[in-house]
């Protein structure tokens, strides 16, 4: 008599597999997340699924990657490209919130999305105050800002999603460790325990095991994205408007802004 493949197996055959999409193990990690009656293992699940974009879970740290700021622009007759941008470049409300290191808020399909779309090529992803603080750069200067955005490369990208497959693996271990031989199930006690020993935490350190999610003030990386070289604008169009100039400066450092798509 052939034996029940559990919910556990199934896991673990898809995430061994490299090739298989990341959109349905995490769903079948939120299953077992509820069989087990884990919040914790569905809230980070789901996050990782849908993205961390217009919610007040923590984006994790191990989303925070390393892309260099660059602009695209004129000076005079003369075009520029993928110039890189310093600090003294951005008016003082953008310094805090944007630089060398941004957080990645999609969700995995969409990530996936980005390096498959054109791969080896590098992904721009835009700040959602690009539009404005390119006109800031601009202004008493003869150098014109068209557009602003960080130049990721794929490596970067996939490492991410090899985080997220790493805990992944990490969890199946754990509960293999913690079930006993011929246990089809986890049970919530030993889903608690497996968490306790993965390292998943989000972006104030905070252990996922924790059952209410801590808002963070500041949030860098927020970001809109295209690949390089199929972009069809070259001034992109601001999700968060600022009425004016004076008012952006007084409220930018509590700005938190997001990822969006070009």
């Amino acid at each position: 008599m052939r034996l029940r493949r559990s919910r556990l197996d199934r896991l673990e055959d898809d995430v061994l597999n490299e090739s298989r999409p990341f959109a349905p193990i995490l769903r079948q990690v939120i299953a077992l997340g509820g069989h087990a009656h884990s919040e914790p293992l569905r809230t980070w699940a789901l996050r990782e699924l849908q993205g961390y974009e217009g919610t007040d879970v923590p984006i994790p740290d191990y989303r925070r990657i390393s892309a260099p700021l660059v602009m695209d622009g004129l000076t005079g007759m003369f075009q520029f490209r993928e110039q890189l941008v310093s600090m003294f470049d951005l008016p003082d409300f953008a310094q805090e919130s944007l630089g060398d290191v941004l957080r990645l808020g999609q969700g995995v399909g969409q990530i996936e999305s980005l390096i498959a779309r054109q791969p080896g090529q590098t992904v721009q992803l835009a700040p959602a105050m690009a539009a404005e603080v390119a006109v800031f750069m601009s202004q008493n200067s003869s150098r014109q800002v068209l557009r602003l955005y960080w130049a990721v490369h794929p490596s970067a990208l996939e490492g991410v999603l090899d985080q997220v497959r790493t805990r992944l693996v990490q969890l199946v271990g754990e509960l293999r460790a913690a079930m006993p031989h011929g246990q089809q199930d986890p049970t919530p006690d030993q889903v608690a325990q497996a968490l306790q020993n993965i390292n998943i935490v989000t972006g104030d350190n905070s252990s996922v095991t924790v059952t209410a999610p801590v808002a963070v003030a500041h949030r860098r990386g927020s970001a809109r994205a295209e690949t390089g070289g199929t972009a069809q604008r070259t001034f992109p169009r601001m999700l968060v408007l600022w009425t004016t100039a004076s008012a952006a400066l007084v409220t930018a450092a509590a700005v938190t802004a997001w990822i969006t798509w070009f």
